[in-house]
């Protein structure tokens, strides 16, 4: 089909051929065509003059798409054949309506001149029922039964060249057939073509056979019984044709839904028609597409998720006396939530634990950059204030407007039992002393990347036997309650931590969790990170 697209045409239109052949057959056995001098010899020049008509008229429609189909990768000009595609229905329109016309008037003038050479009756009344019959034949049946097979031939080659990656996507509004083409007007079409014209056709024919002589009704009364063998074949043909048009598209829309049933998401479904099932198509392409693309997103997640996970520390470090653990969940496969500690040559630890505002790929963007300069100020060995005033002045830098990081950083001096920290507008760590105090380590200085120059300054806390330091992100407070519009809050918290505060530290992350997700915690809370230190006072009192 690709390479002789004009030749698959002509075979397309042998509907025109028999309804012809059946008119002219019909003429001829109601004796019409001898009371009009008609010999076998003018039928057949007759039917030589249909196929030059209609032949020349299916050249005339299909000879741009001819030439862009003749070359091996019609794929190449896609653009332009799809365009080419569109308007084909239209084109044949225009162009047998012209060649039906002139063919009606051929018929006209021949049959006309033969009865006068012939000697024969032609009253104004049959002559009427000749124009009626000629135009209706050749200018109304005859376009409508080519539009129709042209839509099927479009059919066909288009489910052919979706091979090729063709007729997947949208056409431009002034390239439609949708007056034609469209699933909710083809039945009137049909309707007006094959019922309501011919119906006002033969109203006019018992006009005239009541009004005339003996002859003349017998012959107007031959000419409605070809013009109703005419519309009723006609209408069957158009029926067939409609009917097999929409087996192929439903066919090609149900296997594609197969494939979607089956995850099979690189399918396509061709747009084989620019009507009702044509938008079906371009909606399951265009879904095909989006879950192609949301799988892809979720496999790009899945390997940002474990990047990032590599960011996290794999063991605590192991410091006499202390433990330290680390917990993190977030609500998208990646976040803003970081914690880290970082074992200096001295034998002392960094703690951090940090929240950058906003959720997904930019958070976890920063996050990662956070990490990155963390770990190079660790090798300086700088004091914490310092490393602060660093990271601040370079996010204030880099973070756009409006993002900001909060932070939490510590330095655990196990030699002296005492930790070092400060508060970068980062919520409040609890400090859980072994005499059931709870003292919040509140913020001091505003979030990172907000105003450069920022100084930080520390404070030193005492750490006792027993004590534990409680490390968490606003996901923890921020949960929220069932019904949506109640929140965990801080004195939930620091209740729980009454509670669970000789809970073995590494057990307390799976406590909390099940305590947030009793409360009413969904998905759509903020992340969740952890970070616990607790003094062994067992070891110290061996150590001793």
């Amino acid at each position: 089909m690709l390479q002789h697209p004009f030749a698959r045409f002509i075979l397309h239109l042998w509907p025109l051929l028999l309804v012809f052949a059946l008119g002219q057959a019909m003429m001829r056995w109601s004796g019409n065509t001898e009371a009009l001098g008609i010999t076998l010899t003018l039928s057949l020049a007759d039917m030589l003059a249909f196929l030059l008509a209609f032949g020349t008229a299916a050249w005339s429609s299909c000879r741009s798409l001819h030439r862009c189909l003749k070359h091996d990768h019609p794929e190449n000009n896609a653009r332009r054949v799809e365009t080419l595609m569109a308007d084909f229905p239209w084109r044949v329109l225009k162009v047998f309506t012209i060649a039906g016309i002139c063919f009606a008037l051929y018929l006209l003038a021949a049959v006309t001149l033969t009865a006068l050479a012939s000697s024969r009756e032609l009253t104004s009344s049959m002559l009427i029922s000749l124009v009626l019959n000629f135009g209706f034949g050749a200018g109304v049946l005859a376009p409508a039964l080519a539009v129709a097979n042209a839509i099927v031939f479009s059919v066909n080659l288009r489910l052919q060249l979706s091979s090729r990656g063709l007729f997947q996507g949208h056409l431009d509004e002034g390239h439609s057939f949708r007056q034609f083409t469209s699933a909710s007007h083809r039945p009137w079409l049909v309707f007006m073509v094959t019922g309501l014209m011919p119906t006002l056709i033969l109203s006019v024919y018992v006009y005239l056979a009541l009004n005339g002589d003996e002859a003349s009704r017998h012959f107007i009364l031959m000419q409605a019984l070809v013009l109703l063998v005419m519309s009723v074949s006609a209408s069957m043909l158009l029926v067939w044709t409609i009917s097999h048009t929409l087996k192929r598209v439903t066919v090609a829309l149900e296997s594609c839904l197969r494939k979607l049933a089956k995850g099979q998401f690189d399918a396509r479904v061709p747009v084989l028609m620019d009507d009702e099932f044509g938008d079906l198509a371009l909606g399951l392409n265009t879904a095909m597409r989006g879950l192609r693309e949301r799988e892809d997103l979720k496999d790009s997640l899945e390997i940002a998720a474990e990047i990032q996970q590599g960011l996290l520390p794999k063991f605590a470090p192991v410091i006499p006396f202390y433990q330290l653990h680390g917990f993190q969940q977030t609500c998208f496969s990646v976040g803003g939530d970081y914690y880290d500690y970082i074992e200096l040559e001295d034998g002392r630890v960094w703690l951090m634990i940090a929240d950058v505002s906003g959720k997904g790929y930019p958070a976890a963007l920063t996050m990662a950059n956070l990490q990155a300069m963390l770990r190079g100020l660790a090798t300086l060995n700088w004091p914490i204030e310092e490393a602060a005033l660093y990271l601040n002045d370079a996010l204030c830098d880099t973070l756009t407007a409006g993002r900001f990081i909060t932070l939490f950083m510590g330095k655990l001096q196990p030699q002296s039992n005492s930790l070092v920290w400060i508060n970068a507008g980062h919520v409040p760590p609890f400090l859980l002393h072994n005499n059931d105090g709870i003292e919040p380590l509140a913020a001091l200085a505003p979030p990172l990347g907000l105003v450069k120059g920022m100084n930080y300054e520390i404070t030193r806390t005492s750490l006792e036997e027993g004590d534990t330091l409680f490390c968490y992100t606003d996901g923890v407070t921020e949960s929220s309650s069932r019904n949506g519009h109640d929140r965990f809050g801080e004195a939930r918290l620091k209740q729980w931590l009454q509670e669970h505060k000789h809970t073995d530290i590494k057990q307390m992350p799976a406590e909390l969790l099940s305590t947030l997700n009793d409360y009413g915690r969904s998905d759509q809370d903020d992340d969740l990170t952890l970070l616990c230190v607790r003094s062994n006072a067992k070891n110290r009192e061996l150590s001793t």
